[in-house]
């Protein structure tokens, strides 16, 4: 339906050029009828964004952007001809005609892999930047060189700018050549194709018959055919790739070089600011230090997030990914860390190994995803028992240790109980049935660093006694403790807790 449209507008330009063009409205109604397609031609990219997904979305809502910023213009050259004639309008005008593509340019920063479709900060950043950028060649363009007319380019930077526009052209089209993605070539490849045709029919404008043309002839239809062309780029776009989801973010080898390329535009607003300077002091240092902004925010929001990322990555590397306890590793290396403590202190430190009850039952019963979700509640619940400074980790498997320092034989009892009382308390109901989980406790204390691998093959010991005795209850490994190890199995210290999953 729109490229229809879109064909049916072109012929009605056609007729406009034909039938009225040289005529003394003619160019007026040339500039109007290209005016009125503008809606059209955004509402397609629109509606193209509103159809894809991930990095796709973000490339066109650049789009739209950068034809918003194409119409404006458009629609002030109109307003310039009709009602008044400010002088700053042509030079507006140009600006937004000469660097309309600055916001399509910023999609070379998209990244497949990761792009959401949301507005991110670096790339709201990176798009202040260009803006920045586009005001310095702006006033480097068309301020300091004197033109042939107003508002126009001057010859001598005619090349330049061509230069710079061919630079984005081959950019497009060298990522839809070595891309992967067949939407990321199909995006870019046209894109790029199109952006060709653009920068050749402005090269004949300023180079070749456009010169000697005036507005309302035949060359005003290359003008709109390169309306009609992004139009039928956005109606007949169709996305053949879903973004991936993946369970772990994945590993890719960023080279420091691919950095490089986001220092372009602030060298740039440098470069061509030195020559502002000459003629405007003022208006260059306004540029340069608000592109020393935007440089220096983008580079604290990359710090930021390596910090947090360097956060995530230490946090992951020491807690198990499945309770979020302390991993195997960590939890040997906190118990270490208290033995010499305890040795410098002359505290004792208590130990208590924990394994879950008939644990193989409910993974057998019930399945290893029931199986992981019990066994999170019953780490959650080992964790809500134990006291802020004691540290619990998973041991492996349906196994845990608690690390309870300054804690005599007797208190690590207590705190093994306590736990025990709590777990053998909760209430599962997993797939609609309730699921009875209880523990085995094995307690130990120790006082230097040097007996680490004794202290826990005390505590291996003390809970195979319980395993051994019944399940169910807490046994030291010293048996003169005047205390008795034997664990009811209705007790519970606290009160029933239920957990449905």
């Amino acid at each position: 339906m729109i490229t229809t449209l879109a064909g049916l507008w072109w012929l009605v330009h056609v007729a406009v050029i034909i039938f009225v063009g040289s005529g003394p409205r003619g160019p007026l109604l040339s500039d109007l009828t290209q005016l009125s397609f503008e809606p059209l031609l955004i509402f397609a990219i629109v509606d193209a964004a509103r159809r894809s997904e991930g990095m796709a979305r973000s490339f066109w809502r650049l789009a739209a952007a950068a034809y918003v910023a194409l119409a404006v213009g458009q629609g002030l050259g109109v307003y310039y001809d009709i009602f008044a004639r400010p002088p700053a309008i042509p030079w507006i005008d140009n600006l937004l005609f000469c660097f309309w593509f600055a916001p399509l340019a910023m999609a070379l920063f998209l990244d497949p892999d990761k792009e959401a479709g949301k507005v991110d900060t670096l790339m709201a950043l990176d798009f202040v930047q260009a803006v920045l950028v586009c005001v310095a060649a702006y006033l480097y363009f068309f301020y300091l060189p004197k033109a042939e007319a107003s508002g126009e380019l001057a010859h001598e930077v005619w090349a330049p700018y061509f230069a710079g526009y061919g630079l984005v052209v081959a950019a497009f089209l060298l990522r839809a050549a070595f891309t992967r993605s067949r939407d990321v070539r199909a995006l870019f490849g046209r894109m790029g194709i199109f952006l060709a045709l653009s920068g050749c029919v402005d090269a004949m404008y300023y180079y070749g018959p456009g010169r000697t043309l005036n507005p309302g002839t035949w060359f005003d239809l290359l003008w709109s055919a390169l309306l009609v062309i992004p139009t039928w780029i956005a109606a007949t776009w169709k996305q053949e790739e879903a973004p991936e989801l993946p369970l772990e973010a994945p590993r890719r080898d960023k080279r420091i070089y691919t950095e490089i390329f986001y220092l372009f535009y602030p060298l740039l607003v440098l470069v061509m600011s030195l020559r502002i300077a000459r003629e405007r002091l003022g208006l260059a240092a306004l540029v340069l230090v608000l592109s020393f902004v935007c440089s220096s925010a983008r580079l604290l929001v990359t710090q930021s997030r390596l910090m947090l990322a360097k956060d995530a990555l230490r946090r992951e590397a020491a807690h198990d990914g499945l309770t979020g306890l302390w991993n195997r590793k960590s939890i040997f290396a906190i118990l270490d860390r208290e033995l010499q403590r305890a040795e410098r202190d002359h505290q004792p430190v208590g130990l208590i190994m924990i394994d879950v009850d008939h644990f193989k039952t409910i993974n057998d019963s019930r399945g290893h995803a029931a199986g992981d979700s019990v066994l999170r509640i019953i780490a959650s619940a080992i964790a809500a028992m134990v006291r802020p400074y004691d540290s619990v980790g998973r041991y492996g498997g349906e196994e845990f240790l608690i690390v309870a320092p300054e804690c005599s034989l007797a208190d690590t009892w207590e705190l093994a109980e306590r736990v025990r009382s709590h777990v053998a308390g909760c209430n599962i109901v997993a797939g609609g049935s309730s699921v009875q989980v209880s523990l085995s406790l094995g307690i130990a204390i120790g006082q230097s660093a040097a007996g680490m691998e004794k202290l826990l093959h005390d505590a291996d010991t003390a809970l195979y006694q319980a395993k051994n005795a019944g399940r169910n209850r807490v046994e030291p490994r010293v048996a003169s403790t005047g205390r008795t190890a034997r664990a009811s199995q209705n007790s519970s210290a606290t009160p029933a807790s239920d957990f449905w999953l």
